[in-house]
């Protein structure tokens, strides 16, 4: 897939009638943006010590200020997601996880490209900040993005 056409990630396309490269890299943009949406969703480092606590009403009955805590909770949001989307999104993640398994160095760029292209982040600046040549890491997005295309056409997975 070439850079130029990421361009064209925000028009929907149809399924092509086999996995190809490039319908995983779509796939995979389109997971990262609907993690984007999710509700109080923010991006943080893949160590964080703690996870995001969940309050029930019994622990926000004595706060005074939990009218405006939970108002700007709302509207820090990007909007709803469907469950049909999830599905989409995970999907999409356990391909990353679980076929790319064996293969680190290509399932952190490919991981990295799609995420950046979704973020609206700098691939040049990703690719400073971890110090990866320009060459390799494409190469890598690539190999990556072929061989989870490949393996899906050898399972017989639908093209969805």
């Amino acid at each position: 897939m070439t850079r130029i056409a990421t361009i064209d990630m925000d028009v929907p396309q149809d399924p092509p009638p086999v996995w190809n490269a490039d319908w995983v890299c779509t796939r995979l943009v389109e997971a990262y943006r609907i993690e984007r949406r999710l509700p109080g969703h923010v991006r943080q480092k893949l160590v964080a010590p703690w996870p995001v606590h969940s309050y029930e009403f019994s622990d926000v009955v004595g706060w005074d200020d939990a009218r405006e805590r939970i108002l700007t909770k709302w509207e820090n949001t990007y909007g709803g997601v469907y469950a049909k989307e999830l599905t989409r999104m995970e999907e999409a993640h356990e391909w990353l996880r679980v076929i790319l398994r064996n293969y680190p160095e290509d399932r952190m760029c490919l991981a990295g490209w799609a995420a950046a292209i979704a973020y609206g982040h700098s691939l040049r600046s990703l690719m400073v900040r971890k110090r990866w040549s320009r060459s390799s890491f494409y190469r890598r997005k690539d190999t990556g993005s072929a061989f989870i295309a490949q393996v899906l056409k050898d399972e017989d997975v639908k093209v969805s």
